[in-house]
């Protein structure tokens, strides 16, 4: 009869640990899955501020390439029509944001003693103003930088290509700040 009790208290022991690691693993992917949801816009947003509208981008950069500011522009619409914080406005928003491209330059990322360079960073620096008009304030008026890394051997493509993704995580870094009040 001992002998059945232990038994059936192993096979318990056993099967317990078994659920209990289950479990573990359950609520591990539980919790992976719903941060996956997670994101932060920060709610900062003044609550009387229900519209904004997306100035045309100037470029004041001296580089002369249109597509730039037009890239720019295009990107921070896009973002602001689909974080939904606001509702987009063609003109007349409650708020307003005014974006000029300040420079584009390349600089080295890093060349030892005697070797060649190969690869470059294009370097964005934008003046963005967050206004608003209900109140007749301005909210901040900040300067930004990013960039992005391309090849030497890529010349002109790769420095286009790589100021073209700059303007796009620039985009995100502006509507951070606008809706996080960064």
């Amino acid at each position: 009869m001992k002998s059945l009790r232990n038994r059936v208290n192993l096979f318990s022991y056993f099967r317990n640990r078994e659920i209990a690691g289950l479990s573990v693993i359950c609520i591990l992917l539980t919790a992976q899955v719903l941060s996956g949801c997670y994101s932060f816009t920060g709610g900062t947003i003044p609550p009387h501020l229900k519209t904004i509208t997306v100035l045309q981008v100037t470029d004041n950069s001296g580089i002369g390439n249109p597509r730039y500011r037009e890239i720019l522009t295009q990107q921070l619409i896009e973002k602001f029509r689909n974080d939904n914080s606001f509702e987009f406005a063609e003109r007349n928003g409650d708020a307003q944001l005014t974006t000029t491209i300040i420079s584009i330059t390349d600089a080295t990322v890093a060349v030892g003693a005697g070797e060649l360079e190969r690869e470059r960073k294009a370097v964005v620096t934008v003046e963005a103003e967050y206004f608003d008009f209900v109140k007749k304030k301005n909210i901040w008026k900040k300067s930004f930088s990013t960039n992005q890394i391309y090849a030497v051997s890529e010349g002109q493509s790769g420095r286009d290509a790589a100021v073209e993704s700059a303007l796009k995580l620039m985009s995100n870094d502006l509507l951070t700040a606008v809706v996080s009040g960064w």
